[in-house]
């Protein structure tokens, strides 16, 4: 593949070819409208997908009143359930909060001003936890997304500064493509939008990345041209973009299931809604038929006697109801269910699942969220690397925009940022284990645990009183 460089040499003075080149995606024919549209609910994608259920066409009769015939007057249509559940929606958020939910720490093997500035660029200005969530999020649904990291100016203390702010790409923001060399490196990026100008009409630009500059061009009649600003200067000194992508959606490999579940429960809904109101089924004549506001109704039938046994006969009446779900319905149900979330290695959190779960201990919890931990390791493949260059393109923002004087302070291999699990921590569990490897001996002093008792306002003071009660309790002893 041509680089960058040689594309512009070739087609530099023709800006529609070169915006044409770099607008070709990486994987061809992604369909990212239907991933979206499934996402949020609709269900068209596949032949057996649930919302290509056929309604159904049936026949009216109607009875003469006069001579008592039926006859065909016409037919209907009954509107057949379409159920879309959301599991799309419930794997990436599991997936999603797996990856980046739990709490962020920020740590560097050095220390000063320009680590602590960029820490709180990371967490308070750019708040990087909702943007990696955010970008994990969109890649998991549309199969691809980028951050773009950016100047914008700001007031401190009341003098104008610069602070970096940073936009998570997806569909709604318009058309983006990474350009890469024959090394697999990405040398330019090419971002396309629809803006308006000062007079509100909608215009679309295009902004071409690169690790020296960037290149705004405006579209006007139908060819590119120039923005009147020019080109702009890179100020981060290499391409302030993050960018992903995935091969499919990140539920596609249980659709089958998942169209499996909800044609069965469709189904199971239109024969509910059919069985639901009763009928009767009456055997003779009935002498008398109770109206519909008739309180305490009965039917009377007639009584009459056999001529040849002298018993007496009479007819009767019950209701024709459906008794209960078959069972391969439903052990066709619990298996789709269960495997949904199994081959998508997603946790069933649901109450009823886990109500009856009792004290677990950390290890056997660990245990059986290891299908969901191993997810993420896999899918930490593709989002360590972004989160890496995150790091770096925020670094060089703070080194060589908002704050030049600490462009020495800081290096990219002395940050980094990890997330915790998600999972309720056992401590109780945790301690035993340590009580046991020391032998019963004690492994945390008096003042260590006031001072992280959240209960405690002021750890000296409760210390304090802690002495003074065991003065005048001579029975009890204290190790301070």
């Amino acid at each position: 593949m041509a680089s960058f460089q040689e594309l512009q040499e070739k087609h530099g003075e023709d800006v529609k070819k070169l915006i044409e080149i770099l607008s070709k995606d990486t994987i061809e024919d992604r369909a990212q409208g239907e991933y979206i549209e499934e996402f949020d609910g609709d269900r068209i994608r596949r032949a057996k997908s649930v919302g290509k259920r056929e309604n159904k066409t049936v026949d009216v009769f109607a009875e003469n009143e006069t001579t008592g015939e039926v006859k065909k007057t016409g037919t209907k249509t009954v509107i057949t359930s379409k159920i879309a559940l959301p599991f799309p929606k419930k794997i990436v958020r599991a997936r999603t909060h797996f990856l980046f939910g739990g709490e962020m720490t920020v740590s560097s093997a050095e220390s000063g001003v320009g680590i602590n500035t960029f820490k709180q660029t990371w967490d308070e200005s750019l708040k990087m936890q909702n943007v990696l969530k955010k970008l994990a999020r969109t890649c998991m649904v549309e199969t691809k997304a980028a951050v773009i990291f950016y100047p914008a100016p700001a007031q401190i203390d009341g003098k104008d500064a610069v602070k970096l702010r940073a936009q998570v790409l997806d569909t709604d923001s318009g058309d983006f493509f990474p350009h890469f060399d024959d090394m697999g490196d990405m040398d330019a990026f090419i971002f396309r939008y629809i803006t308006k100008d000062v007079n509100d009409k909608a215009i679309e630009k295009a902004k071409i990345y690169t690790a020296e500059k960037i290149m705004v061009y405006t579209k006007q009649g139908g060819s590119w041209e120039v923005d009147e600003k020019g080109d702009q200067q890179n100020l981060f000194g290499k391409i302030p973009v993050v960018y992903v992508e995935q091969n499919e959606p990140e539920w596609e490999n249980v659709t089958p299931m998942i169209d499996e579940f909800e044609n069965r429960i469709s189904r199971l809904a239109d024969t509910n809604d059919y069985f639901s109101e009763p009928l009767l089924k009456i055997f003779g004549n009935v002498s008398k038929m109770p109206g519909k506001d008739e309180v305490g109704r009965v039917l009377e039938f007639p009584m009459y006697e056999d001529d040849q046994s002298g018993k007496k006969i009479h007819g009767d009446a019950e209701y024709a109801t459906w008794d209960h779900v078959p069972e391969s319905v439903k052990l066709n149900l619990e298996t789709a269910w269960d495997t949904i979330f199994a081959m998508s290695s997603t946790p069933d959190l649901s109450f009823n699942n886990v109500k009856g779960s009792g004290n677990v201990s950390g290890v056997a919890m660990q245990l059986m969220f290891m299908d969901a931990f191993m997810a993420r390791e896999e899918k930490m493949e593709i989002f360590d690397p972004a989160l890496r260059r995150c790091i770096s393109v925020v670094l060089a923002g703070v080194t060589k925009i908002s704050n030049v004087k600490l462009a020495k302070g800081a290096s990219l291999e002395s940050v980094d940022v990890k997330f915790t699990g998600i999972l309720p921590e056992d401590v109780a569990d945790f301690i035993d284990t340590l009580v046991a490897a020391t032998g019963g001996k004690p492994i945390m002093s008096q003042e260590t645990a006031s001072s992280i008792n959240p209960l405690n306002k002021d750890s000296d003071e409760e210390i304090a009183r802690i002495r003074s009660e065991a003065e005048t309790t001579p029975n009890e002893i204290f190790n301070m």
